[in-house]
């Protein structure tokens, strides 16, 4: 990466963000949305036990883990620091 866009992109504080996308928890498919493996409710609708909450990958909670195998597959290239920066339980 070029040093100046560097400096700038640190100076302005730029981040990606902790999101579904990026975590180990979700299970999400080609449009985005998707399951998440950490939580679960009792659906008012439906007689079948819990079910794991439903979600979307632009989506977040405390509970997000970082997972470098997803991360990866974004295409981040030297942006990816600004991932990694985030929050690793």
């Amino acid at each position: 990466m070029d040093a100046n866009k560097l400096k700038v992109l640190q100076e302005i504080g730029f981040r990606i963000n902790p999101s579904c996308e990026t975590c180990t928890h979700s299970d999400l498919s080609a449009d985005g949305w998707g399951y998440c493996g950490a939580h679960e409710y009792q659906h008012q609708k439906h007689s079948e036990g819990s079910s794991f909450l439903s979600i979307h990958r632009m989506g977040w909670c405390q509970e997000w883990e970082l997972d470098k195998t997803k991360l990866a597959t974004l295409g981040l290239h030297a942006f990816k620091e600004f991932a990694e920066a985030e929050k690793q339980s």
